[in-house]
């Protein structure tokens, strides 16, 4: 198995390693209590609700709770960072001895059908690659914002403290069938969270079985499914500490890696929902935008329950759409797909152009006036109908887009054209949950 001693410039092969992995001690806490999702999708009464139920909730090192006096010396980063020491010196936290692979498996209902569902995900450390490569190959576009904020907090705590998602092809379920195996693992917890999803956290100690699937892996390509501004601050930030020290440009520290969970495209459970847009300002009369919508697509009135099944199907070459307004539903239908291509962005890969967010995005809101520089102020992001109806039912929006889910593999699929989808293009789930292991710089 490659060691800390190799070449950083060597790797030709994907390299995803066992580490010694901080995790919460079972004997001193309850991991129902500490578990919390990604920090992105964190609602304020979610952030509140999980302060509370424990003093060791891991939302306290993911999103340290900002105070007006906080300073450059004293804030929620410094925060997280004298909290993880904290619970590593009261021994709330504890460290494996050698190095582990964790398979994390999660038993959910499936949100369109209400049945059973479970999904396995392999946790280690990757060692970061720049996307160029074609080793990690990222699917979504990324905003500053997310970034800066996430590099303030790698820069403080050195802790990867979420696992990134990553997606690999296990066509032969080779790998799978290790995981599957309960013989190669022993169970360290179970834990129910609010939305009732089963997290379930296995160990695998074997050498042989570690280094079978160290050996597995290197002939693959991973899929950021989830995590691109992580995993793009983790790349800046190893960059930035081998400049700021002068360190070697050929040897490997624990800072060329970050924790990851791998994910088999063939899983049973693997799940993408789609990610509505919200307008919180549209700019046009419903009228003026219906006029400049009619000459690309088919307008028909349509009632929110049927633009509900529609979405239960997948994306059907970016040619359908729903569109609710304060004047009621509708559902869009492309009229003549060349015509549309004709008026988008061109030169890029037919594929490109097959792509919902790509059509809604370079196509409608276009015709809208919603250039790309308004994006960051007028959108926001929903994945349940609900969910994206209710501010415009408020006030709070003046038109969301419904959109259905893109097939799976259309990830590969840009990927294999060096493309990128909008951000918020897809919605994994259920999430990964944050609180499961820790990866530290400082192993």
């Amino acid at each position: 198995m490659n060691s800390l001693h190799g070449s950083r410039h060597s790797a030709k092969q994907l390299d995803f390693q066992p580490f010694k992995a901080w995790r919460y001690n079972t004997e001193r806490v309850n991991l129902s209590t500490v578990l919390a999702p990604p920090y992105d999708v964190i609602s304020p009464e979610k952030h509140q609700k999980l302060y509370a139920r424990s003093p060791f909730n891991s939302i306290r090192l993911i999103l340290n709770k900002k105070d007006p006096a906080d300073t450059d010396q004293h804030n929620s980063y410094t925060r997280a960072r004298d909290e993880f020491q904290a619970w590593q010196q009261q021994g709330v936290l504890t460290q494996d001895k050698k190095p582990c692979f964790y398979v994390y498996r999660q038993t959910f209902k499936g949100p369109a059908t209400g049945s059973i569902k479970h999904r396995s995900a392999l946790l280690g450390r990757i060692r970061l690659e720049p996307f160029e490569k074609g080793i990690i190959v990222p699917h979504e576009k990324t905003l500053s914002g997310p970034k800066a904020d996430r590099m303030k907090l790698l820069k403080t705590v050195q802790t990867n403290f979420s696992p990134v998602f990553g997606l690999y092809e296990d066509k032969n379920h080779g790998i799978q069938s290790i995981l599957q195996d309960p013989m190669n693992s022993e169970l360290l917890f179970e834990a129910e969270d609010d939305d009732n999803i089963m997290h379930a956290l296995r160990r695998i100690q074997d050498p042989d079985i570690l280094a079978r699937i160290h050996k597995d892996l290197q002939s693959k390509k991973v899929y950021i499914a989830d995590g691109h501004h992580r995993y793009e601050t983790a790349l800046e930030y190893a960059r930035l500490k081998r400049e700021e020290k002068h360190l070697s440009e050929t040897a490997l520290f624990p800072f060329d890696y970050m924790y990851m969970a791998l994910v088999s495209f063939d899983d049973p459970g693997f799940i993408v929902l789609p990610t509505h847009r919200i307008v919180t300002k549209l700019g046009l009369s419903v009228a003026e935008a219906m006029g400049r919508l009619r000459e690309y697509f088919k307008i028909e009135k349509s009632s929110l329950s049927k633009l509900k099944e529609m979405i239960a199907s997948y994306d059907n070459a970016g040619k359908t759409f729903g569109l609710v307004t304060e004047e009621g539903s509708f559902l869009l239908t492309m009229i003549d797909k060349e015509k549309a291509k004709k008026r988008m962005v061109q030169g890029k890969p037919d594929i490109w152009y097959d792509l919902n967010v790509n059509v809604l995005a370079h196509l409608i809101f276009e015709l809208l006036g919603l250039t790309e520089d308004r994006w960051e102020t007028v959108l926001k992001f929903e994945h349940t109908v609900d969910g994206a109806v209710a501010p415009l039912q408020k006030g709070e929006a003046e038109a969301v887009f419904l959109l259905q889910p893109p097939k799976v593999e259309m990830l590969e699929k840009m990927g294999a054209v060096n493309e990128r989808m909008p951000q918020k293009s897809t919605y994994f789930y259920p999430k990964l949950a944050t609180g499961l292991v820790f990866y530290s710089h400082k192993e």
